[in-house]
This record gives structure tokens, C-alpha cells and sequence, in this order.
């Protein structure tokens, strides 16, 4: 408990710095608008269902993902130029550093995500913006587990040269094709075999696309049973990424480099 405070500092100093890169923001903004207002309208035109209405509830998981995704570049830049090893010399653990990145990427993601869905709750009417809060832990959870997967790639990434964006990149290409965040599950079963089916249907963030859809926007009454399976598939991956970072700091303690 006496680190606790050390965590919170720790962590609210890089969530300052995702709002830093404010260049950053603008292109991840306006991609995100993009995809929103213009690709779901677009692709509205081809499709025999209100792809509007499926995709735009969406777009806000995807930008929860591509803003915790930044956490492994934040992680890759401070190991890269040595800022790492001013932190590993403050009164903090090293479990304590990766506490506060996983909290800081988790709330940079919620903040990120939330500017997405106040712009979804002005183009699509919402039945329950109510259920919103009442999702907003689980999606905590999941933007910490795919902040997870961020300090997974950058701890990779690290030993092995500047990889760390190619990386990111086959994993959000991989994650987002095998999820309903673009198509419904029912297509999803017109092309992929049974197994494929399965890890589509459990990837968090086609758990967190379709609560955001059911929940949110079409005013379902909320199943404990699928937000308790988005907690069971996202937090593994937070473990793993925090295990993978905490490795790579161990060996920065010992090697003074990875």
C-alpha cells in the first residue's frame, strides 16, 4: 500500500503523455471519424442490413483498442532511449511500473474511446445509455488486457530491433479480422471453418463490439453471463503483458539492457 501513491504518479504521468502526441490524436481521431461516418455509410449501400447501425457502435471498441495499443509505444520509446532506467531508479518496484502503465493505458483507452461514443451517441439513437456505465468496467478490464498485449509486443519488440510497429500491426490486423467488429457472426460462418468460429466468437473484442450494439444502442437487457466471458477472455491478456514487461525489466535490472 505505501507504493500505491508512487503507482498513481507513475501512471498519471503517461497518461499525460497520450495526450501529448497531439498529432497523434488528430490522424487516430480522424480515422476512427472516418471509418464511422463515411466507411459504415459507404458500405451501407452494399449490404441487405442496417450496416450503419452494426458498425458504428463498433468503431468506439476499435478505438479502445488502437488507443491501448499506444501503451506499447509509449513502453517501446522509453526502453528505446533509456527513459526506462530513470524509473527503475525511483522508489518503486518493478511490478509497481507495470501496474501503473497497465492503469494508465487502460484509462487513456477509456478516455479515447468515450470522445468516439459521445459522436456515435449523436449519429445513431441509443435505448439505453444507461447500460454504458454499467459496461464501463468490463471495458476498463479489456483496455488494460489489450494494453497488455501493447507491453507484450514492446518487451518483443525490444530484443529484437525496431519491429515493434510491424508488430503492432499484424496484431491489430489479426485481432480485428477475426472479430464481428466489421461482420456479423452469421457471415462469419458462411466462410470460416467451426474452429475459426470459435476464436471469433471469444475474441473480447467481438464480446465488447456486440455489448456495445445489444446493451448500449438497441436497449437488450444486459446478460451477466457475456460480460463475466469479457472478463474471463480479457484479462488473461493483461496477465501475459504484464508478465512479458515485468521479464524485460527484470533482464534491463540485471544486463542494463534487454
Amino acid at each position: 500500500m505505501t507504493e500505491f501513491p508512487r503507482i498513481l504518479m507513475l501512471a498519471r504521468k503517461d497518461f499525460s503523455y497520450f495526450f501529448r502526441t497531439k498529432w497523434l490524436m488528430a490522424v487516430l481521431l480522424s480515422l476512427n471519424l472516418s471509418d464511422m461516418l463515411i466507411v459504415a455509410l459507404v458500405y451501407g449501400k452494399l449490404m441487405d442490413f442496417n450496416y450503419f447501425q452494426f458498425f458504428v457502435p463498433a468503431v468506439v471498441i476499435m478505438g479502445l483498442f488502437v488507443a491501448a495499443l499506444d501503451t506499447g509505444r509509449r513502453i517501446w520509446l522509453a526502453v528505446r532511449e533509456g527513459v526506462i532506467h530513470y524509473y527503475l531508479s525511483l522508489p518503486i518496484s518493478t511490478a509497481g511500473i507495470v501496474a501503473a502503465y497497465l492503469l494508465a493505458g487502460g484509462l487513456a483507452s477509456m478516455v479515447y474511446s468515450s470522445s468516439l461514443l459521445l459522436v456515435a451517441l449523436v449519429v445513431l439513437p441509443a435505448h439505453a445509455i444507461w447500460n454504458t456505465f454499467i459496461l464501463l468496467p468490463f471495458l476498463f478490464v479489456l483496455a488494460m488486457g489489450l494494453a497488455g498485449i501493447a507491453a507484450t509486443l514492446a518487451a518483443l519488440a525490444s530484443t529484437h530491433g525496431e519491429f515493434f510497429f510491424a508488430y503492432q500491426q499484424i496484431v491489430q490486423v489479426v485481432l480485428l479480422t477475426l472479430s464481428t467488429v466489421f461482420y456479423p457472426i452469421e457471415v462469419v460462418r458462411q466462410y470460416l471453418p467451426p474452429f475459426l468460429v470459435k476464436i471469433v466468437s471469444v475474441n473480447p473484442l467481438s464480446l465488447a463490439a456486440e455489448a456495445m450494439r445489444q446493451y448500449t444502442f438497441a436497449g437488450a437487457p444486459i446478460e451477466i453471463w457475456s460480460l463475466l466471458l469479457l472478463l474471463l477472455t480479457s484479462t488473461p491478456l493483461a496477465i501475459v503483458g504484464a508478465l512479458a514487461y515485468l521479464k524485460a525489466l527484470h533482464s534491463i535490472q540485471v544486463k542494463g539492457k534487454l
